[in-house]
């Protein structure tokens, strides 16, 4: 019963921000139908949270409730008087067809709400029956670790639970926004780990929701723009949650036929999917029900990647259900929510300038000659931002944010708010622009909101170390066709037909798009060849050192053995052949180009209304709406945002077909991981519109449109295969009484440490150091430092193959291993007392696990220099006076 009270406590506090952040939203979205509604939750976590960690971070205010509720004033002051106040923003603008923003239909508050309240009580129920923070399949042990961090730190940067005096080196502002609703709510953390996994889930849904809802809502709208959703909206926005938060890939249903035994072994071969790339069972002996141990998992490592010696190389293809089931609150879950945030400030964007009648005529512009024109244009497009300075400044605070989240996102959503902006300014009666005033628009908004977004979140910035190092070439990879549409295909095939219907419809001809296709892929082919020889050229001089798959080509200039290849005396031709093989495995990339040529060729055409649909009169017939009326914008402005989705998603997976950005793996499994995941997000927003419109188009021919449908919802039922077989099997692999408790499993899998850390936790605070046995020599994913993660306590070292990600090199660790070993094994008092000196350590833990790794004399010396504070069972806990933290 105490969990549910927490549960209830914790979504009232939810609800708190949300009312804090609403007329802040009421004024900044009210370009949107539901006014931003469906967004307030996250734009009050967000905005407070930058303001409670700069508050933080100079020290003027400290890491308590006092601290948040100052954050939480703060917003909702600033919101009360921008929305009180709510003058005219639009300098010379038409005003927004409805200026009374304060007033919203209660339908679309009341059914955002029950969406919200009912996929937070069913993740809840989900998470109750999956709870553990586990070390195997998955990072909590890291996550939970930084949450109780951050609690324990009074001030921010927050100190590194895993390695001692040093502050996180990771994008952590979701976990600070994590522990301000912990810290408000007052729940156990072990308990509010769950608890913000399903309010993430119930985030994601409400976003979505507001997203698909609005574009529905203004896409096809006839008179001025209504408040709230009607009933017929609200169930094509559903399609938002269904499609991105619960709907997988469609693994999951190969999963059950291999697992039934249907299909030939040379199919199951030909698609080369881990795991399931073997024979299939007799048909008699198959079940429906996968039983293979972990077999979800599979679900996350669609593609197969091979190094020139044909040994497979592991490539992450995460997507939201995934994340969800297994239950990581990692940055890319952390940010999604706020990644649905930044597309409702592009669509309020987008939305705002194409309801301005500025951006259709200049003054004067019929009798202004050319260069007149030229000029004008412009400067028009560097001084017409649609901003006020307190606007500016939170479109700021909410994309920079994203890069303190889960940094790859910053640049991805920056750049569609930009082209958001310069995409609005197109319309079918607008006479043509310079191609340098749509540039001019972007960067007038890309570059500013850059610069600002990054000097809002400067602190940490200026702290922050990566294991990014530039960008390596792919040259052995390219993504196989039929594992990116088991990826994909219940997204990319509406997006085609879309894509398709529209050229049809503007008269865009099947030959330009395919000879722009082709000259692409050539310029693609021969930017590759030329960048690639140069790189030769300069590790072949010396001047820069061989990286990634340029290890081999170095090898092979100097005549050297080929690397890891020692042992083939045919190492040459090998990488000629799979170099080969790359050039005639295009397929994957050629459609993706094909795709984003047919969108360019469209956005650029002057749209038209089809000539055979059109009067010879040019008067359009009562069953179609001539270019200019209110209805045919509005489609024509949704239809233009939902190809700049479709845009960027074919952008971020075509580009990882080439290229992939240096970490320490040299491989782009962390790439086609974030990448992917932002594809899923923008092509699942485009693909439930895209539903919606299919469904009730007019215009399309009959069959066809049935026939597109058909296939599109066949594809979504196999795709929902997936969570329905993968949550009741992650469940089962629990197994125990349901409960939102993630620690409560090592009450009987580790009961001394369970006992010892609980203890820890109830009479330790702060932030004193304690000393523990690590995960050394690049370890992770082990049960080692579970202490200091499960508390909160710098330790010297935990998983030490993380801090070498975070950080990018393994100084500080290897100078580490020595001293922790030096610790626990030797009997020479002035050696132990020096390094409990040198690394202020205020707690040694000595239990099963040190016991089991290092010598009893080595422990036992403890004893005799410093008092035993905890003595239960197999746990020994030591405190050292000389640097007593306690209070």
């Amino acid at each position: 019963m105490d969990q549910v009270f927490s549960a209830i406590r914790w979504y009232f506090v939810i609800q708190i921000f949300g009312l804090a952040a609403l007329p802040l939203c009421l004024h900044l979205f009210r370009y949107l139908p539901d006014r931003g509604y469906g967004v307030s939750k996250s734009v009050g976590l967000l905005v407070s949270g930058w303001a409670f960690w700069l508050l933080t971070t100079f020290g003027w205010t400290r890491n308590t409730a006092g601290g948040i509720l100052i954050a939480l004033a703060l917003l909702a002051v600033a919101g009360a008087a921008i929305h009180l106040a709510d003058q005219p923003t639009d300098r010379g603008t038409d005003q927004p067809p409805e200026r009374s923003t304060s007033r919203l239909l209660w339908r679309t508050v009341l059914v955002t709400e029950a969406l919200f309240a009912v996929t937070f009580v069913s993740w809840c129920q989900v998470r109750a029956r999956m709870p553990r923070i586990q070390t195997a399949g998955g990072e909590k042990w890291m996550e939970i670790g930084f949450l109780r961090a951050i609690l324990r730190s009074d001030v921010f940067p927050p100190h590194d639970p895993w390695l001692s005096g040093f502050a996180i080196s990771y994008y952590y502002f979701g976990y600070v926004i994590v522990a301000m609703i912990t810290r408000l709510a007052a729940v156990p953390p072990s308990i509010a780990f769950n608890l913000g996994i399903a309010t993430l889930f119930a985030l994601t849904c409400t976003g979505a929701f507001s997203l698909v809802g609005n574009l529905i809502v203004v896409g096809g709208k006839t008179g001025p723009a209504p408040r709230g959703f009607a009933p017929r909206a609200i169930l094509g926005a559903l399609l938002g949650p269904l499609f991105l938060a619960v709907m997988g890939n469609l693994e999951g249903l190969l999963e059950a036929l291999h697992a039934r035994g249907i299909g030939p072994a040379i199919l199951w071969a030909w698609l080369d999917i881990c795991n399931i790339d073997g024979p299939p069972p007799p048909l008699n002996e198959g079940n429906w029900i996968p039983t293979r141990f972990f077999w979800w998992w599979q679900a996350s490592r669609v593609l197969r990647d091979y190094d020139p010696r044909g040994t497979a190389q592991e490539v992450i293809d995460e997507f939201p259900a995934f994340s969800f089931i297994l239950g990581d609150m990692h940055p890319h879950l952390l940010a999604l929510p706020f990644v649905l945030l930044a597309l409702a400030l592009a669509l309020n964007l987008y939305f705002r300038v194409a309801a301005s009648g500025r951006r259709r005529t200049m003054t004067g512009e019929s009798q202004a000659g050319n260069f007149q024109l030229r000029i004008r244009s412009l400067t028009s497009a560097v001084s017409s931002l649609p901003f006020t300075v307190g606007e500016f400044l939170v479109y700021a605070i909410c994309l920079g944010g994203l890069g303190f989240l889960n940094t790859w996102d910053f640049p991805i959503y920056l750049f569609i708010v930009a082209a958001a902006y310069a995409l609005a300014h197109l319309d079918a009666t607008s006479q043509p622009r310079p191609f340098a005033v749509h540039i001019l628009r972007f960067t007038s908004v890309f570059i500013p909101l850059l610069v600002v977004g990054i000097l809002l979140y400067l602190p940490f910035w200026i702290g922050f170390q990566s294991q990014a190092g530039g960008v390596l070439i792919n040259l052995f990879n390219p993504t196989r066709l039929p594992q990116f549409l088991v990826m994909f295909g219940p997204l990319v095939f509406p997006a085609s037909a879309f894509v398709i219907s529209q050229a049809w419809r503007s008269g865009v001809e099947g030959r330009q798009a395919v000879k722009w296709t082709l000259l692409v892929m050539l310029c693609i082919l021969g930017v590759l060849v030329l960048v690639s020889s140069f790189v030769v050229l300069l590790v072949w001089l010396g001047v820069a050192p061989p990286q990634g798959a340029m290890v081999y080509l170095a090898a092979w200039l100097h005549g050297e053995p080929i690397p890891h290849l020692e042992d083939l005396p045919d190492a040459r031709t090998l990488i000629v052949q799979r170099l080969l093989l790359r050039l005639l495995s295009p397929w994957t990339a050629l459609g993706l180009v094909a795709l984003l040529v047919t969108i360019v060729l469209l956005t650029l055409r002057q749209v038209k209304v089809d000539e055979r649909r059109m009067p010879a009169n040019g008067h359009s017939s009562s069953s179609v709406e001539p270019p200019t009326s209110l209805a045919w914008r509005s489609r024509f402005a949704v239809r233009n945002f939902i190809l700049l989705l479709l845009a960027v998603g074919a952008l971020l997976t075509l580009s990882v077909e080439y290229v992939f950005l240096r970490d320490v793996f040299l491989t782009r499994m962390n790439t086609v991981f974030k990448f992917y995941f932002q594809t899923w997000v923008v092509w699942a927003i485009a693909a439930a519109y895209i539903m919606v419109d299919l469904a009730r188009s007019a215009n399309s021919i009959g069959y066809v449109r049935v026939g597109v449908v058909t296939i599109a919802v066949i594809l979504v039922v196999a795709a929902l295969v997936y969570p329905v077989l993968a949550i009741p099997t992650r469940a089962g692999e629990y197994g125990g009484s349901p409960t939102l408790d993630g620690t409560a499993y090592l009450a009987d899998a580790h009961p001394e440490d369970y006992a010892a850390i609980t203890w820890v936790n109830e009479n330790v605070s702060g932030a004193p150091v304690i000393l523990e046995a690590p995960a050394d020599s690049f370890r992770a994913y082990v049960y080692e430092g579970r202490v200091s993660a499960l508390t909160g306590l710098p330790t010297l070292l935990g998983w030490a193959g993380h801090e070498h990600q975070w950080r990018g090199r393994y100084d500080e660790q290897a100078l580490r291993e020595p001293d922790i070993e030096t610790l626990y094994t030797s009997v020479s008092p002035d050696k132990v007392l020096d390094l409990l000196e040198k690394y202020s350590i205020s707690y040694v833990y000595v239990g099963p696990l040190e016991k089991a790794r290092y010598p009893a004399a080595g422990l036992a010396k403890f004893a005799g220099l410093v008092d035993v504070v905890y003595d239960a069972g197999a746990v020994t806990i030591y405190l050292n006076r000389a640097t007593d933290d306690l209070p």
